[in-house]
């Protein structure tokens, strides 16, 4: 995991988004509206009636751990049945800046940002196969993880 602050942090997203974007962001209902992450990633799925279940990443430490005051946490999911992962970004404390990102290996990442708030809205990208990475921040401080949550 790497943590960069400040304008660093603004350096890697602009690089990031300057690439264009791809994936799934579903605005509704967030975890700070009383849903667990993982019930946010499972309502939030275009296939939503055909009940897929999103299970914790068992590749890796997660959730990861954003450090700082408030600080937060980064949840990573992934369900088998259509084979999507779904990233959300939770407080530790009070409303803050938070935002996530998610990319598949060579592919372009899928954000969600909440300028002040206490969860994202959840991102979900198609990733059967495929090894994600995940950005995400909270307040000043953010992370980057390694490529992790392989689905197959």
């Amino acid at each position: 995991m790497t943590v960069l602050r400040g304008p660093r942090r603004w350096a890697v997203w602009s690089a990031a988004c300057a690439l264009g974007v791809t994936g799934l962001l579903v605005s509704g209902a967030t975890a700070a509206q009383g849903q667990s992450p993982e019930d946010v990633c499972t309502n939030a799925h275009p296939n939503v009636g055909e009940a897929p279940r999103y299970t914790q990443n068992v590749e890796g430490d997660w959730p990861m751990s954003i450090p700082g005051d408030p600080g937060g946490q980064v949840h990573l999911y992934y369900e088998s049945t259509f084979g999507y992962n779904c990233a959300v970004v939770t407080s530790n404390g009070g409303d803050t800046y938070l935002d996530v990102g998610i990319r598949t290996e060579g592919g372009t990442p899928q954000t969600a940002v909440e300028p002040s708030g206490r969860s994202t809205d959840p991102v979900l990208i198609p990733a059967e196969g495929v090894c994600v990475q995940v950005t995400a921040a909270a307040g000043e401080r953010s992370v980057i993880s390694g490529y992790s949550n392989c689905g197959s």
